[in-house]
């Protein structure tokens, strides 16, 4: 039998000490893991440190796993802070189909603040176990969205996914240009428009005139957005779901379809509308054009609005669309 008092008495010496340290640290370093260093996408400034096996994605900013579960980091104005931490409510997200469990929880940030509301959510014939973080420091206001198949729960366990909302930070924000050349596509021609704010990593709004941020749609504007990963659309199916993208247009009303054109670039389906809505907020008659390019499992969708009287802008849009290219 060991005898604990004789084993420490032998622990006395400096070099013995020290390794009773060692060994102290190792057994403490095993229960309670080291802080991970927040990964950032490349020119963005909201981050965290991934669950093992996500990996940077590709077409979107944020991680993806070979499961499909996925991590989409986006990126707001501070402003952005009063209007979401309002409506990101149980009751307000039920009409999304994300079913919240519990109450939202306060989320601790490095040098900021944050909540995160926990459910489930049903798409593309998958049940996902979902979490979504609404955080904000001092480069803005960030939405963390993390999605999880029921069938790779396993895979991508909820207790990797809470340690992993914990590592959220910020960082200095980029310039718009250098959020821009990180783009997964590359802009050929912007015909007059210039950009202004970077979403989600791999969105893009670009506009014409003095004001950055355009509530009352005074400016032409042009929204570019691939997909995040859904399901391939059917082949056949291009125009039916590109006017459906068409008609979910926020604050619009009256929405109508113009003109219809399907053609082809490569091997990519191009589908384009024109059409007119009045904008809800203003009033104001509105017309749109929207290009969405289909290729493989991904699509890319390009829509310009300006006043109804502005043909010039649209045109120019579609210029614009038809000069995007995938990187």
């Amino acid at each position: 039998m060991i005898d604990g008092s004789s084993l420490f008495a032998r622990l006395r010496g400096p070099s013995l000490r020290g390794l009773a340290a060692g060994l102290l640290g190792s057994v403490l370093a095993a229960i309670v893991p080291a802080r991970a260093e927040p990964v950032f996408p490349p020119a963005g400034s909201l981050g965290l440190a991934p669950p093992a096996g996500m990996s940077p994605a590709k077409g979107f900013s944020g991680f993806e796993h070979r499961s499909g579960a996925s991590i989409i980091l986006m990126e707001m104005p501070p402003e952005a802070w009063d209007q979401i931490s309002q409506k990101f409510t149980p009751e307000a997200l039920a009409a999304s189909g994300f079913r919240v469990k519990g109450a939202r929880e306060a989320l601790p940030v490095a040098g900021g603040e944050g909540f995160v509301l926990r459910g489930s959510q049903s798409a593309n014939g998958l049940t996902y176990r979902k979490w979504v973080a609404v955080v904000r420091g001092q480069p803005g206001t960030g939405l963390v969205s993390v999605q999880v198949p029921e069938a790779a729960a396993k895979q991508v366990p909820g207790q990797a996914v809470e340690a992993a909302l914990r590592t959220i930070a910020f960082r200095g924000k980029a310039s718009v240009a250098d959020q821009v050349a990180a783009l997964p596509y590359a802009i050929g021609d912007t015909a007059g428009y210039r950009p202004v704010i970077v979403f989600a990593g791999n969105g893009l709004i670009l506009t014409e005139g003095p004001k950055d941020v355009d509530p009352e749609r005074a400016q032409p504007a042009i929204v570019i957005a691939p997909s995040l990963g859904q399901a391939p659309v059917p082949e056949g199916a291009e125009a039916a779901y590109a006017r459906r993208l068409f008609a979910s247009q926020k604050d619009a009303r009256d929405l109508a379809v113009t003109d219809e054109e399907r053609t082809t670039r490569g091997g990519a389906v191009v589908v384009r509308l024109r059409g007119t809505f009045t904008d809800a907020k203003t009033a104001r008659p509105m017309a749109a054009t929207q290009t969405v390019v289909f290729e493989n499992d991904r699509y890319l969708r390009v829509l310009g609005f300006a006043d109804a009287e502005k043909s010039d802008a649209l045109a120019r849009a579609e210029r614009v669309a038809a000069s995007v290219a995938m990187r």
